[in-house]
C-alpha cells in the first residue's frame, strides 16, 4: 500500500483515516464480461484488492482500487432478470415505490439503469417518464414506451434532466467518488423538492460471509451508517433503510429540498443508531481470517466431491460467481458451470476460463452436487433442477 492510499480520508463521514483489514490479492477485473475465447479469458486483467475500514463509521473501500482498469461497456452482462426469484423482487420494488411517491407524470432518472428493465416496468406501473443511463446498455437508445435510454455514464452538472425522483441500484458502489456524485446530484436538482432510491450489496452481509461479493467493480462496501453518513453529509435527508433480497441488498431513501412539516410516511430524519455500525466493525474484523478459511475450505471441498465422483458444478455465473471460481477452483476440478442467462452459454470467465452452459446440461451431467454463491436463489435453483430430473445436494457457498 502507498502513502496516498495509507493516509485516505474517509468517503463516508470525511472525518477519519481509513485502517487497512484485509488483503485479498489479485482477483479478475471484469468480471461481469464473459469472453468468446479461452485464451482471451484467462488473459484478463486482474487487479488488487485491499480493504480499509473508517474506525468512525464503519464504510470499507478498495483502497488499491484503479480507476483506468475498469472498461465499462455493451461487453459486460450483470443482467439479473432472467430469474424468476429477482423478476419478482423486482416488480415487488415497483409497485411499492409507485404507491409511496406517486410517480404518475414524474420524471424518473435511473443511474446505472443496466438493461432498462426496472425502468420500463417503473414507467409502465406509474405512468411517469423516465431517463436511463448505462455505458453497459445494449438495447436501442432513444425513447421507448415513455423510457428513453443512454448506453453512456450519467452526465454531471447541468446535463442531467430535470428530475424528480432517481433510482440507482447496484450502481453506487461502483463510483470512485461516491460523495462528489451525491452532492453533484443534489444541487442538480435546483432547489425543486426531489426524492430517490439507491440500492446497493449490504456490506453486513459481505463482511460477514465469505465475501465473494467483495469484486474489483465494487469500490465501496456500504452498511446502514455508512450509507446514512455519506447521504447526510452530502446534505440529503434521509427517509428510511432496510435490507432486501433475504438480506443481501441495503436499500437507503432519500429526499432533498423537502419541508419538514411536509414529513413523509417513512421519514426519520436520524442516522441509523450506533448499533447498526458496531454491527458492521465485528464483521470488519474477523473477515480476513474468515475469507482465506472459507477458500481454503471450498477448494477442499470441490476436491473431495470430485474424488468422490459428485460431478460437482457451480450454478450461476454472475460475479459472485466468478469471484469463487477465481478464489475457490484455479485448477478447474468443476464439473460444469451453467446460468440461465444465454448470453453467456458457450462463453468462458475471466482469469479461470471456465466454460458456461446451459442447465439443460445438467440432465446429462447427471451431477450430485450443485454449488450456488447466493441463498436467495436456493428454491428456484432447486425446482430447476427438478425439473431437469437432476437429484443432487444444493451447497450454498
Amino acid at each position: 500500500m502507498n502513502a496516498q492510499q495509507d493516509h485516505r480520508l474517509c468517503d463516508a463521514c470525511g472525518e477519519d483515516r481509513l485502517v487497512p483489514f484485509a488483503d485479498l490479492g489479485e482477483i479478475p477485473v471484469l468480471c461481469g464480461v464473459h469472453w468468446e475465447a479461452h485464451g482471451d479469458a484467462v488473459a484478463s486483467p486482474v487487479g488488487r484488492m485491499e480493504l480499509a475500514a473508517c474506525p468512525r463509521c464503519a464504510y470499507v473501500r478498495n483502497v488499491a482500487f484503479e480507476p483506468e482498469k475498469l472498461v465499462y461497456d455493451t461487453t459486460m452482462d450483470t443482467n439479473l432478470h432472467f430469474s424468476p426469484a429477482f423478476q419478482k423482487f423486482s416488480a415487488e420494488l415497483v409497485e411499492s415505490l409507485n404507491d409511496r411517491y406517486d410517480l404518475a407524470g414524474k420524471l424518473v432518472l435511473d443511474i446505472g439503469c443496466g438493461q432498462g428493465e426496472f425502468l420500463r416496468e417503473l414507467v409502465h406501473v406509474s405512468g411517469g417518464r423516465g431517463v436511463g443511463y448505462d455505458a453497459m446498455y445494449a438495447g436501442v437508445e432513444g425513447e421507448q414506451d415513455g423510457a428513453t435510454f443512454h448506453a453512456e455514464f450519467a452526465p454531471r452538472g447541468s446535463g442531467l434532466p430535470a428530475y424528480d425522483f432517481f433510482t440507482s441500484r447496484h450502481w453506487f458502489e461502483h463510483i470512485d467518488d461516491p460523495y462528489e456524485f451525491l452532492v453533484d446530484l443534489r444541487e442538480q436538482a435546483n432547489g425543486r423538492e426531489v426524492f430517490g432510491y439507491v440500492e446497493v450489496p449490504d456490506a453486513v452481509y459481505d463482511l460477514a460471509t465469505a465475501g465473494w461479493e467483495v469484486i474489483y467493480p465494487h469500490v465501496s462496501y456500504f452498511d446502514a451508517y455508512s450509507l446514512a453518513m455519506i447521504f447526510s453529509r452530502a446534505g440529503w435527508t434521509v427517509e428510511s433503510t432496510g435490507t432486501l433480497f433475504s438480506g443481501m441488498f441495503r436499500y437507503i431513501e432519500v429526499s432533498a429540498n423537502r419541508p419538514r412539516s411536509q414529513g413523509h410516511a417513512a421519514y426519520t430524519g436520524e442516522l441509523p443508531s450506533l448499533r447498526a455500525r458496531d454491527k458492521q466493525l465485528a464483521a470488519i474484523a474477523g473477515f480476513a481470517e474468515r475469507h482465506h478459511a472459507e477458500r481454503q475450505r471450498w477448494r477442499d471441498t470441490i476436491a473431495r466431491l470430485d474424488a468422490e465422483g459428485a460431478k460437482p458444478v457451480l450454478w450461476g455465473a454472475g460475479s459472485r460467481g466468478v469471484q469463487f471460481l477465481t478464489l475457490a477452483d484455479r485448477e478447474l476440478a468443476l464439473a460444469g458451470v451453467v446460468d440461465l442467462n444465454p448470453r453467456k452459454w458457450g462463453r468462458f470467465l475471466p482469469v479461470t476460463g471456465h466454460r458456461v452452459e446451459p442447465p439443460s446440461t445438467l440432465t446429462t451431467l447427471q451431477p450430485k452436487a450443485v454449488i450456488i454463491t447466493n441463498p436467495a436463489y436456493r428454491e428456484e435453483i432447486g425446482k430447476s433442477l427438478a425439473d431437469l430430473g437432476v437429484t443432487a445436494e444444493i451447497l450454498v457457498a
